[in-house]
């Protein structure tokens, strides 16, 4: 493994660390804002307008992002990253029996200077839980950063192994402005001033515990869940340094049949 590699480890190693001390308490979620519009990369290709996620089963929340207390032996996160604000929006969509979340990341440059940082949801997590704060199990697969992802002995050259993003989610679309691009990107450069979207859907694994969850609750409780997230905001290149955060819940309620 190369020295990028050796460091973006470490710098995970610390982010995680660093969350596992993040208060457990949380606020109450708000309305989704619309954000801001943005100037394209020459990545976004689609010139067809994007329309707001809608839902036919509940209204959208939206929690902001928070810095957890920082470990003594932890580096400040640069400048550039201080700067980025995020907030996480679920919303239920699909059918009342079958239903999915759609996810929505919203990312805003608050500095005079462009940031780029390498894919969000290569570090992204979820934690599910009842209103009860019962813990949902769902799979979850360790981040791009920790996998060794040189090509595999006797690859074609210049091949790079596939690794996936995080379980339970599934990529769909990065949105700036009204310009949407549905291809991976390895790194997401944001515009001085500017913001951007990222769109990613739940695996039916997740429905599928939630209901499993859900079936030993009572009352309203029955009927409602909870999504926490946390990421870590990794400059590109990695040795820059990097930013860890976790959300408030964001709460989810699931229709009567």
């Amino acid at each position: 493994m190369d020295a990028s590699h050796s460091n973006l480890n470490i710098w995970l190693i610390l982010l995680v660390s660093g969350y596992l001390l993040a208060p457990a308490n949380a606020q109450t979620t708000k309305p989704l804002a619309t954000p801001g519009t943005t100037v394209s990369s020459k990545r976004v290709t689609s010139p067809t307008p994007v329309k707001p996620a809608t839902s036919p089963t509940t209204s959208t929340n939206t929690a902001a992002f928070h810095d957890p207390k920082r470990l003594e032996s932890a580096p400040e996160p640069p400048p550039a990253l201080r700067q980025v604000s995020v907030e996480f929006a679920g919303t239920l969509v699909g059918p009342s029996a079958n239903p999915s979340i759609e996810f929505v990341l919203s990312l805003r440059n608050n500095s005079p200077r462009d940031a780029k940082i390498l894919d969000p949801l290569d570090s992204f997590s979820l934690l599910f839980s009842t209103i009860s704060r019962k813990p949902i199990p769902v799979p979850k697969r360790v981040p791009r950063a920790l996998f060794d992802v040189k090509p595999a002995s006797g690859a074609i050259p210049g091949a790079m192994r596939n690794v996936p993003y995080p379980a339970p989610v599934q990529f769909r679309r990065i949105v700036r402005g009204i310009l949407a691009s549905y291809q991976k990107e390895q790194s997401i450069t944001i515009p001085a001033g500017g913001s951007l979207q990222i769109v990613f859907t739940s695996e039916p694994v997740v429905m599928e515990r939630v209901f499993k969850a859900l079936r030993d609750e009572t009352g309203e409780g029955a009927k409602s869940f909870k999504a926490e997230a946390f990421l870590a905001l990794i400059n590109d290149p990695p040795s820059a340094g990097g930013r860890t955060l976790y959300s408030d819940p964001v709460l989810l309620k699931i229709p009567s049949l």
